[in-house]
């Protein structure tokens, strides 16, 4: 059939491997190993939060990944609202400021 591709098997020394099993990870790799997209690891890159090396684009050790992602770690309490009167207050405010510019 015209425009069907046949499917390749590249030899094993090809496959990907699994990324707990690697070192060094592409952009493509450290945002699946991070669980982020791709931009967010160029803008870490380029911000000087994560280290690269350049080889054929830009090689990612996965111990520097570990640990921005350490460094990235903050306590963080529950949200829900009337929590504290002060952030029941501040909603009711905002509230009030919607319904006068006639929003919902």
């Amino acid at each position: 059939m015209p425009g069907r591709q046949k499917q390749v098997s590249l030899p094993p020394q090809y496959q990907r491997l699994d990324l707990n099993d690697r070192r060094w990870f592409t952009t493509a790799d450290a945002a699946r190993y991070a669980a982020v997209s791709p931009q967010t690891i160029r803008a870490w890159i380029h911000s000087g939060d994560l280290r690269v090396v350049r080889i054929g684009g830009f090689r990612i050790d996965r111990a520097d990944i570990d640990h921005l992602l350490e460094s990235k770690k903050a306590k963080a309490g529950p949200y829900r609202r009337g929590t504290h009167p002060w952030v029941s207050e501040r909603h009711a405010e905002a509230r009030e400021k919607r319904a006068a510019r006639g929003g919902r």
